[in-house]
């Protein structure tokens, strides 16, 4: 490349792919991603979610709203999500404190995949050391898998505003994972 102008074209498509690739994979570090989305269901009840800005106006209020749903419970539960030993709860905390929002008390600090706290059910699979996608879970299992959407789009798809997109995502993840649970208990010879 010769021409000035050719050069700084090159280089500002280049700095604006390597920002796009730094904010891609920054969405999983607590310092600097956000929490767009936060799914839950007890029991059998059916798969509910909070989201902003569908429901909240910014993350702290999500996840204010998301705290106050979990405080007003008359128990405490047991978290179960694929991976939510090793990135949720992690996750959450962290944004928690970034943003000053109060957790409740019993919410788990840094459980391992074995606590009585969650039931992690990618670690129940694959061990504490390894892993398996949801979607290779659900494959193996022979349960319904993914639709069009899986984690990594989320992003892409809050920057375009397709919202409701990211609930429905959120909630049937939910119905997976809760499927998913209720086989492995009954592997494991509990009650589903």
């Amino acid at each position: 490349m010769k021409k000035a102008e050719t050069i700084a074209a090159w280089e500002k498509e280049s700095r604006a792919a390597a920002v796009e690739e730094a904010i891609s994979r920054s969405g999983l570090n607590g310092a600097y991603g956000h929490i767009c989305c936060i799914g839950y269901a007890f029991d059998d009840e059916k798969a509910k979610s909070l989201s902003w800005p569908l429901d909240y106006s910014d993350e702290r209020a999500l996840l204010s709203g998301f705290a106050e749903t979990m405080s007003a419970q008359n128990r405490i539960p047991t978290i179960v999500g694929h991976n939510v030993a090793g990135f949720d709860v992690r996750f959450i905390w962290q944004r928690a404190m970034v943003l000053g929002v109060r957790m409740p008390a019993w919410f788990p600090k840094d459980p391992k995949p074995w606590s009585q706290d969650v039931f992690d059910t990618m670690a129940a699979w694959a061990g504490a050391r390894d892993t398996i996608s949801m979607s290779n879970l659900c494959d193996a299992l022979g349960l319904p898998g993914k639709d069009d959407i899986d984690g990594s789009m989320i992003g892409d798809l809050f920057a375009k505003g397709e919202f409701e997109r990211i609930d429905s995502y959120c909630r049937a993840d939910i119905e997976r994972t809760r499927s998913i649970h209720r086989r492995m208990l009954v592997a494991f010879g509990e009650a589903a």
